[in-house]
C-alpha cells in the first residue's frame, strides 16, 4: 500500500486534496465524484480536531475511519494530520498553511486540485480530462497557471429543495481548483495567471442546519476578514434564517463578502443534495462563451490590457 501511494504522489497527474474540518461528513457526496479520475487523494485535518479559529468541534473518529475504509478500495487515500489551529496565527493563515502542506504531501509535478468538502463537480471525470489536454504532465518548471471553475451556490435547504444563487446576465463566481504549480496566499488565490473553465461545482455553501450555519460563520477562513464584526455575523445570521423559497427572490446582492457576487436567488428542487444535482441543468451563462474564455485565457490579451491600465495610470498621474 505505502509503496502505490508513494507512487502516486511522486508521478500521478491528477492529485486532488481536501481541507478536512467539523463538516467532514459531506465528503460522503464530495469523494465519491472524484475518486475513480484521482491518482491520489489527500485528506488533510487539524491534528486536535479545532477550527481555523482554534474552537474544538465534535468529531466522530470512528465514522471518519469506516468511511475511509468504505471508500479507499484502490488505496488512493492519504490522511494528514497537522496543527491547523495556531493561536499565533489567524484562521486565513491556518487555512493558507492547511493547503500548503497538503500540496506538499501529494509531491511536486501533476495537476494539484484542492476541493472543500462542502464543493461537489457536476462532471469531475470531464474536468480532470480537460487537465490532462491542457498540459497531460505539468512539470515545476511549466509558467504557473490556476485553472478556475464556476460555483453554483447553495444558500439554505427548505422546501424539498435548494435555494442557490442564480447569476443570470451577470458572471458567474469563479474559483481557482487547479493549478500546476500549488502556492496559496488567501485560500486557493494566488498571483498565478488565471484560465476559466465551464467545469460548474455545487457549492454548499450556506444550505446547512442553524448550529451548523453558526458554527462556520464563526470559525471558516473569511471569518477573520468579512464576518470580523459579531454584529454583522448576527445579522446577517438573522437574514438568513427569515429567507424562504417565497421571499427569495426579494433579495438581491446577498454574499457578505462583495455584496454582487451573488446577484439573486432561486429555488430549485431536490430532497436531497444529490438529487439537486440530478434535476440541475448546468447553468448557460454568456461570460461562459467560447469567444469569451479565449479572451480571457488570452496571456497576450492580457498582457496588453495590463500594458494599457498601466499607461493610464502614467496618464492619469502626469496630468
Amino acid at each position: 500500500m505505502e509503496i502505490r501511494k508513494k507512487y502516486m504522489t511522486e508521478y500521478g497527474n491528477i492529485k486532488v486534496g481536501f481541507c478536512v474540518s467539523y463538516d467532514w461528513e459531506f465528503l460522503k457526496i464530495s469523494v465519491p465524484r472524484v475518486y475513480e479520475y484521482a491518482d491520489i487523494i489527500c485528506l488533510g485535518i487539524d491534528k486536535n480536531r479545532y477550527s481555523w479559529s482554534g474552537n474544538p468541534y465534535k468529531f466522530d473518529e470512528k465514522a471518519f475511519r469506516d468511511f475511509l475504509t468504505s471508500i479507499d478500495k484502490q488505496n488512493k487515500i492519504v490522511l494528514l494530520e497537522g496543527n491547523y489551529s495556531s493561536p499565533t496565527l489567524n484562521s486565513r493563515e491556518n487555512c493558507n498553511l492547511q493547503r500548503k502542506e497538503i500540496a506538499e504531501r501529494m509531491g511536486s509535478n501533476g495537476w494539484h486540485i484542492q476541493i472543500d468538502s462542502d464543493e461537489y463537480f457536476l462532471d469531475f471525470k470531464g474536468f480532470a480530462d480537460y487537465l490532462k489536454g491542457l498540459n497531460p504532465s505539468p512539470k515545476e518548471s511549466d509558467k504557473p497557471i490556476n485553472i478556475c471553475c464556476p460555483f453554483i451556490p447553495l444558500i439554505k435547504q427548505i422546501d424539498d429543495g435548494f435555494l442557490y444563487v442564480d447569476f443570470g446576465d451577470n458572471e458567474p463566481e469563479m474559483m481557482p481548483f487547479a493549478t500546476n504549480q500549488p502556492v496559496y496566499l488567501r485560500a486557493r488565490n494566488n498571483g498565478h495567471f488565471n484560465h476559466y473553465s465551464k467545469f460548474w461545482v455545487v457549492h454548499q455553501s450556506w444550505a446547512r442546519d442553524e448550529s451548523e450555519l453558526w458554527f462556520k460563520i464563526n470559525n471558516w477562513g473569511h471569518s477573520s476578514e468579512e464576518l470580523q464584526l459579531v454584529k454583522f455575523r448576527e445579522s446577517y445570521f438573522r437574514l438568513w434564517k427569515a429567507l424562504n423559497k417565497y421571499n427569495c427572490h426579494f433579495l438581491s446582492n446577498f454574499h457578505p463578502a462583495k455584496p454582487s457576487t451573488w446577484p439573486s436567488l432561486k429555488w430549485g428542487e431536490g430532497a436531497t443534495i444529490n438529487m439537486f444535482m440530478d434535476s440541475i441543468k448546468p447553468p448557460k451563462s454568456n461570460y461562459l462563451s467560447d469567444y469569451r474564455l479565449f479572451i480571457k485565457n488570452s496571456r497576450n490579451i492580457s498582457r496588453i490590457k495590463q500594458m494599457k491600465r498601466r499607461f493610464s495610470v502614467k496618464q492619469s498621474t502626469s496630468e
